[in-house]
């Protein structure tokens, strides 16, 4: 068993690519994810876990109303205003066979009850309607805010042309997994009410004006479903969307033994699995299982273990000073790795005097792992250390006489001194030749 973990080991640590993102470290799982676009982030640490075909243009489908849904829950609004559907918003969605919440034309309902019907069953006309209110009447006021927020979200490769996701390429809707997951991670990061609305399985929908009864609506999410065959207990939400240029896309958030990850899966074939699933819930499933079994969030250094040792000048105590890290970098990590798997580069100078004080910053460390930096960390001293005085004045003095200052002053008192015995002896010299003159002139 133990050959077998390093071997895995191994075989992990040699697929480790050159890769950027929010972090330095990124992994590549032993099978090819079938899809044409996948963007993986563990959110504990920021760290860009894998990615394939990240920052390509693609039709996000119903993906598209996860900024629908940002913009309404950031405008402020309050959720329990009922608004009235406009009619002219169905005129692009009859015949379209999208998906839908069964909201009608005119009907009276709760800007809560129209976010529940853009994230669970995907209703388009939800989507709609609440651009139309957003945009003051003016679905293309609501396209602008749109991809207004976009930019400032720093997404490159996306442009909204729709609320819903209806539209493809050829209508200039796109987007791409990377700024799909910032959209993501903004609704995500709002927490309640909308993580409350996209993990929910079903929910009432009241009666109206124009539903006499209520009724239930359900999510497309089944990875969230325990009676699917596609069934993940630690999956919860985001967003599905389809259509036949899009293929199947699932935005999905995952909490494991403590670890959060948020997914993006777009482009799986436009096909369904032996079960009548979606692909994208298969390849999110199987990129799930592969990054829970392999890696693992947990600290990289100890910072109860010294790991250096430095010269210490002007201490009778000892010679050396230890250091120890001053954070334990908690970071992703292969699950079998260890202090030998992980490289250490020390960034300390030659020697540091005494006194120093348990917890001084003495240098730093980089971290690294088959070439890929994790971070860098603060050393510090594991002790306090005393400066013996005898030791720190010979050493001044010792310093003093073999420093360029004192090589020079006497270079210059050398020069003084010459010249001064030069000026005496000229003077001398002077003083007699004055005196033989004297004496010639009988002075």
């Amino acid at each position: 068993m133990k050959k077998l973990c390093c071997s895995l080991l191994a075989l992990l640590l040699l697929c480790l690519p050159f890769a950027a993102g929010a972090s330095a470290v990124s992994y590549t799982p032993p099978f090819e994810p079938n899809a044409d676009a996948v963007y993986l982030v563990n959110l504990d640490t920021n760290t860009v876990v894998y990615e394939k075909n990240a920052d390509k243009k693609r039709p996000p489908a119903s993906l598209t109303k996860l900024m629908t849904a940002l913009l309404l829950l950031e405008s402020g609004e309050d959720l329990e205003t009922v608004i009235t559907t406009p009619g002219y918003i169905y005129d692009e969605l009859y015949g379209a066979g999208g998906s839908t919440a069964d909201i009608r034309p005119y009907e009276q309902i709760k800007l809560i009850d129209l976010l529940y019907g853009m994230m669970l069953p995907s209703g388009n006309e939800a989507a709609s309607a609440v651009a139309d209110y957003l945009g003051g009447g003016s679905l293309s006021n609501f396209y602008y805010l749109m991809n207004n927020r976009a930019k400032e979200l720093g997404c490159e490769n996306t442009n909204f042309a729709c609320a819903h996701g209806l539209y493809g390429m050829d209508q200039n809707h796109y987007s791409s997994a990377r700024d799909m997951y910032l959209i993501a991670k903004a609704c995500y990061d709002l927490g309640a009410p909308f993580m409350d609305v996209v993990t929910s399985l079903e929910h009432w929908m009241p009666a109206s004006n124009k539903h006499p009864e209520g009724y239930y609506i359900r999510n497309t999410n089944y990875m969230m479903n325990p009676s699917s065959d596609v069934y993940r207990s630690y999956v919860q939400g985001i967003k599905t969307g389809s259509t036949p240029e899009a293929g199947y896309n699932l935005i999905s958030t995952a909490t494991l033994d403590g670890q959060n990850y948020m997914l993006v899966v777009m482009g799986t074939p436009y096909e369904k699995d032996e079960n009548g699933y979606g692909l994208a819930f298969q390849v999110s499933a199987q990129i799930y299982d592969w990054v829970f079994s392999s890696l693992a969030v947990r600290p990289a250094l100890d910072t109860e273990q010294d790991i250096a040792e430095i010269k210490v000048k002007y201490c009778s105590e000892q010679d050396t000073l230890k250091l120890r890290p001053a954070d334990d970098l908690v970071t992703l990590l292969p699950i079998e790795s260890d202090s030998s798997t992980i490289n250490k580069e020390y960034h300390l100078p030659d020697a540091v005097a005494a006194p120093i004080e348990a917890g001084d910053v003495v240098g730093s460390v980089t971290l690294s792992i088959a070439g890929e930096e994790l971070g860098t960390v603060d050393l510090v001293a594991s002790q306090s250390l005393e400066r013996n005085t005898a030791l720190f004045v010979v050493a001044k003095i010792g310093e003093f006489f073999s420093s360029l200052y004192f090589k020079v002053l006497c270079v210059l008192i050398a020069i003084t001194a010459v010249l001064y015995i030069g000026y005496v002896i000229w003077a001398v010299r002077r003083n007699q030749r004055m005196g033989k003159v004297n004496r010639r002139r009988g002075i």
